[in-house]
């Protein structure tokens, strides 16, 4: 299996839903990225109103976080992967009669297409899906460039505590903290690095850490066949917060 189809799979079981069946089912999923992009927003742009805002969504999927943003007036672009996902935020858009800006990308790419600044970007859980060193540099290099002098870069990924359990058919590289999931031949499919290293990755990247908390009671999925499994040998989170 290629990386555009292990991505794509998830989607296409949403392809046969109702797109009310679809609202419903991703709006609630969504609630936690909007919460965290509106208080990171009132923290560092508080004197910036939410219409009008340019907002950018990496790694967007269906494009939920972005929907309830739309909804208090921010400008949105979604980005993904996943031309199936990019179709569905369409669909889901224009079933609440919102505006989309969508873009198909490979975002580990040096030049990604993208031509705007934006006053918001927010990692739709990307970034633990690149474990390669040189995608993690072009994301962050990405983010760089196409923040605005006083936009912010808003993430939360998953990161390494030592009870993480793997299920059958994934192993996991602690030299290297990088997850590995047979698909035919084993993969690598997430970074789970330790708070610190990424926290100097970060400090590496020419990006300012304006805020960085390790929430080691959030339990972060890294996978379906990690879903009913207790938060305590879950990925543990960090929510940060950067500029340029």
């Amino acid at each position: 299996m290629n990386y555009s189809d292990y991505y794509n799979e998830s989607f296409n079981k949403l392809m046969n839903l109702t797109t009310s069946e679809l609202s419903d089912q991703v709006l609630p999923l969504a609630r936690g990225q909007f919460q965290f992009a509106k208080e990171g927003k009132e923290r560092f742009l508080g004197d910036r109103d939410w219409i009008g805002l340019k907002v950018l969504e990496l790694g967007s999927g269906v494009g939920g976080a972005s929907l309830e943003l739309a909804k208090i007036g921010a400008e949105v672009t979604v980005a993904d992967f996943s031309k199936v996902a990019l179709e569905l935020s369409q669909k889901l858009f224009d079933y609440h009669g919102l505006k989309v800006k969508t873009h198909h990308v490979d975002l580990t790419l040096p030049e990604p297409g993208f031509t705007e600044k934006y006053d918001l970007i927010l990692d739709g859980h990307l970034l633990h899906c690149l474990t390669e060193v040189h995608e993690r540099a072009n994301y962050y290099q990405l983010v760089r460039e196409h923040l605005t002098e006083s936009g912010i870069f808003l993430c939360e990924t998953m990161v390494y505590k030592k009870k993480i359990f793997i299920p059958d058919n994934f192993k996991f590289d602690e030299e290297s903290y990088t997850l590995f999931q047979f698909l035919g031949s084993w993969k690598p499919v997430r970074k789970i690095l330790d708070s610190l290293d990424l926290e100097n990755e970060i400090q590496s990247s020419q990006l300012k850490i304006r805020s960085f908390f390790y929430y080691a009671q959030m339990g972060m999925v890294p996978h379906q066949s990690f879903m009913d499994l207790p938060i305590e040998i879950l990925p543990a989170a960090v929510r940060m917060i950067l500029s340029r």
